[in-house]
């Protein structure tokens, strides 16, 4: 953390102090690199406070805003602020909010609406990533070309679509009954499916892709696949390659172990996800607690680049456990 703070200080001492166009085009330059690259994001995804983190992100997000607002054309800055944002409002405002007790339902009410406007604005900078990178996949995916938009994203992309992605099934999770949202959501599963195709050894990609499995309705996926043929066949060729074919219960445990191996093992998020989209859905409880369990295990000092996140993910757990009354009939 003392890291990334002593840059953020730096940056908004030289946009105080200089006066030579030259100097601070120089600045502004070095600060966006400085911020876009992987330890931009690394000084707090590797943290072990995961209050520290929460109470100063918001500053941090802020000076990515006015950063990128000297620096417009970055793409680069423009992925790391939306994926900051998605990040802030997922581990910090949405999961909070749908921590609290029934009691105070009108303070979990507005978490979700102030979650969801986080998101869509990672998202559209997300999303304008894409856009200051191929010149014409704004007009064509607004368009609805499906097929000639993701042609144009690179390996390069696989990470702002991957988290764009996210962005929108976010905002869609905290106001199920956005109609208008939810007719879009196509979009989102398109994006996620061309992050996979792009990047398949991203451990994050198969534990969203759980989800769509076993939660997303199925007309979003017969949307997407009408409009996008070259989804359709990427689809069909991956599941039958990975040998699950069409069943979707078969393809989420797929996308389970192999998010555990990718991770090897150090990321406890799968295991939450088959918790409540599975075990739940199923009224398992044995299975339930063995999930949980198995993210408990999970060592913070195992990967410390993401120490941050297994935290947050653990104390969700350690929450799931101690209100497993509310998820199931009966427990035993």
């Amino acid at each position: 953390m003392k890291k990334g703070f002593l840059l953020f200080i730096a940056a908004s001492a030289v946009f105080a102090l200089v006066s030579c166009k030259t100097i601070e085009r120089a600045a502004i330059s070095s600060v966006s690199d400085m911020l876009s690259s992987p330890e931009g994001s690394g000084a707090f995804t590797s943290d072990n406070d995961p209050q520290l983190v929460a109470d100063s992100l918001p500053l941090a997000l802020k000076l990515y805003e006015i950063i990128l607002e000297k620096d417009p054309e970055n793409s680069d800055l423009a992925a790391a602020t939306g994926k900051n944002f998605v990040m802030y409002s997922g581990a910090f405002v949405q999961m909070p909010a749908d921590m609290l007790d029934d009691m105070y339902w009108r303070e979990a009410d507005e978490g979700r609406k102030r979650a969801k406007k986080l998101y869509l604005r990672g998202r559209d900078y997300l999303l304008q990533a894409l856009y200051l990178r191929h010149e014409e996949f704004e007009a064509l995916f607004e368009a609805g070309e499906y097929d000639e938009a993701m042609a144009l994203l690179e390996e390069e992309d696989a990470d702002a679509a991957y988290w764009a992605g996210m962005a929108w099934l976010g905002m869609a999770s905290t106001d199920p009954f956005d109609m208008e949202l939810a007719m879009t959501l196509d979009k989102a599963t398109l994006l996620l499916y061309r992050s996979l195709e792009l990047d398949e050894t991203n451990p994050g990609i198969h534990d969203i892709m759980i989800q769509l499995q076993l939660s997303i309705p199925s007309s979003i996926l017969v949307t997407m696949r009408e409009r996008s043929p070259a989804a359709t066949t990427f689809m069909d060729d991956y599941y039958a390659a990975a040998g699950v074919g069409d069943d979707t219960e078969k393809r989420a445990f797929y996308h389970y172990y192999r998010a555990l191996a990718l991770s090897e093992g150090t990321d406890p998020s799968p295991h939450l996800t088959m918790a409540t989209a599975v075990s739940v859905k199923e009224q398992d409880v044995t299975g339930f607690r063995r999930y949980l369990d198995e993210a408990l295990l999970i060592d913070p000092e195992a990967n410390p680049d993401s120490r941050l996140m297994i935290l947050i993910y653990q104390n969700k757990a350690r929450w799931l456990l101690e209100n497993i009354e509310y998820f199931f009939l009966v427990v035993l």
